[in-house]
């Protein structure tokens, strides 16, 4: 592979925005609010508008039996990704609807 092919230059790289401890005392919730109060341009706490926090955190610690690898939504011009590591992260939308 070429090195143009290996580093991207388009922004659809994927940034760390923080990283969730599940063992840690934090709870998911209050880790992801302060992430996307990063990417936000709203005056308000965007949270509830893009996300059920409760089906979140059950879907990502197996709650009911059922697990996922991650959960991705959109917030303004970036999708937003969180992975069952606790790693939630961000891209810019190349173009958004």
């Amino acid at each position: 592979m070429s090195e143009s092919a290996a580093t991207s230059p388009f922004p659809q790289d994927w940034e760390t925005l923080a990283v969730h401890d599940w063992d840690g005392d934090t709870e998911l919730i209050v880790d992801l609010a302060e992430a996307l109060d990063e990417l936000s341009t709203d005056d308000i706490p965007v949270l509830d508008e893009h996300v059920d926090a409760e089906a979140l955190c059950n879907g990502l610690q197996a709650v009911g039996g059922r697990q996922f690898t991650e959960v991705r939504f959109s917030v303004d011009a970036h999708e937003v990704r969180i992975r069952q590591d606790g790693a939630i992260e961000a891209q810019r939308q190349l173009h958004s609807a």
